[in-house]
């Protein structure tokens, strides 16, 4: 008895031994590590290697290096951390002087931009006050065929000393913001009117918007915001570009009535054409056609003091040509409103995409190159036929149009 119990208790032992001797087992590849081995592991992290690598590059675990780092920031070798290790990919700080084995990419969105980008920037900007960097990048985009970050035009904008730009944000109720677009141009035309000085007298803008493509198809500063007023430009509105499907306007006095039929409505029932109105009380609606209202007051009005009324008129027309052929607009893709509304986009992206994947930025300032604008007024010198070597490729530009010639043989 004695002895199978003893043997039990024997073989008992020898299997807790067996199993501690398991749990105990050092891993194979465990040693230390030299100094330098710390350096080397620590300046790659750094560089911006993630840990998984590090460990397999020096041959030893992320737990490891963690203690490492940890120890490097005790004794001094990190100052900073950067963005990149709160995301669990190894730390990028500045340190005293380590050999690194990478590099990273600079992290100044702006420093690789050139003196003619911010002098265009600076331009526009100075052309434009009320522009934000979206837009700015709008416009390098449209005309001169360059993709520049929005963050480095903000970092220009800033060293100039120019205070940021802000919206008001939208407004928060119960139904969420639903975008709509006309299908295609003279689909839907948006009308509306607002309040203008010029110099003590008080005038009515009309503004009438091609929904489509922003084209701004009529205008007039009227003495009143009557049903006559909009009848007139209407008419010469439809002259100039053709009839529209549907109308679409608030429920002013000028465009509806409770009661009568106004002359508005009596000209749109002539025409055939529909009138949709906005929801009482809900200008939301309205955003695209308050969206060019308030352009023209921030960028005009709040610029320019008008005394004389037919001054202010050939300001207007002025700025409704800039507004239609170049001044390109987010909502459109980078576009002007004339590049959707005469159909020619397809060509005019087709057109900045080339530009940019060549990046001939530079060399379409030196050569003064521009996309497709409208023709210029009676009188003015424009440049016609050009033939261009951009790379290898030979192109003809015609009244605007590009023309593909091929490879130049050397």
């Amino acid at each position: 008895m004695i002895s199978s119990h003893s043997s039990r208790k024997s073989n008992g032992v020898s299997k807790s031994s067996s199993r501690g001797r398991k749990r105990e087992r050092v891993p194979a590849r465990s040693r230390r590590f030299s100094p330098a081995e710390h350096a080397r592991a620590l300046s790659l992290m750094l560089a911006g290697m993630k840990r998984e690598q590090v460990a397999k590059t020096i041959g030893c675990t992320t737990e490891s290096l963690r203690r490492w780092y940890v120890e490097g920031k005790k004794q001094g070798l990190v100052t900073k951390h950067s963005k990149s290790e709160s995301k669990g990919d190894g730390p990028s700080a500045s340190t005293k002087p380590v050999e690194a084995e990478a590099t990273s990419a600079p992290h100044d969105p702006g420093a690789g931009l050139g003196e003619h980008e911010v002098k265009a920037i600076l331009d526009y900007k100075k052309k434009h006050p009320s522009m934000g960097p979206a837009q700015i990048r709008a416009q390098l985009k449209r005309f001169l065929g360059w993709r520049v970050s929005v963050k480095a035009i903000a970092r220009v904008l800033r060293k100039a000393g120019y205070a940021p730009v802000h919206r008001k944000g939208r407004p928060v109720g119960d139904e969420h913001p639903r975008r709509f677009e006309a299908p295609h141009r003279n689909s839907l035309w948006q009308l509306d009117f607002t309040e203008l000085r010029v110099g003590s007298e008080r005038r009515w803008l009309l503004v009438i918007e091609d929904d489509f493509s922003r084209f701004v198809v009529g205008h007039v500063l009227a003495e009143g915001s009557t049903s006559e007023v909009v009848v007139a430009a209407m008419r010469e509105a439809i002259r100039l570009h053709g009839k529209p499907e549907r109308v679409y306007t608030d429920r002013g006095a000028a465009f509806t009535a409770w009661r009568d039929v106004t002359s508005c409505e009596q000209f749109l029932d002539e025409q055939l054409i529909d009138h949709s109105l906005r929801k009482a009380h809900r200008p939301q609606g309205g955003g695209k056609i308050e969206s060019v209202i308030g352009t023209v007051q921030r960028e005009l009005w709040e610029v320019v003091h008008f005394d004389d009324v037919a001054e202010a008129e050939r300001a207007l027309v002025t700025f409704f040509a800039d507004y239609n052929h170049r001044r390109a607009h987010l909502g459109i893709g980078s576009l002007v409103p004339a590049d959707r509304f005469y159909g020619r986009w397809p060509e005019v992206i087709a057109e900045m995409d080339a530009i940019s994947r060549r990046r001939q930025g530079a060399l379409a300032l030196q050569l003064d190159r521009r996309l497709f604008v409208e023709p210029p007024a009676a009188g003015e010198r424009v440049v016609a036929l050009q033939l261009i070597l951009v790379g290898d490729q030979a192109e003809l530009h015609l009244g605007g149009r590009r023309v593909v010639l091929g490879r130049v043989e050397p």
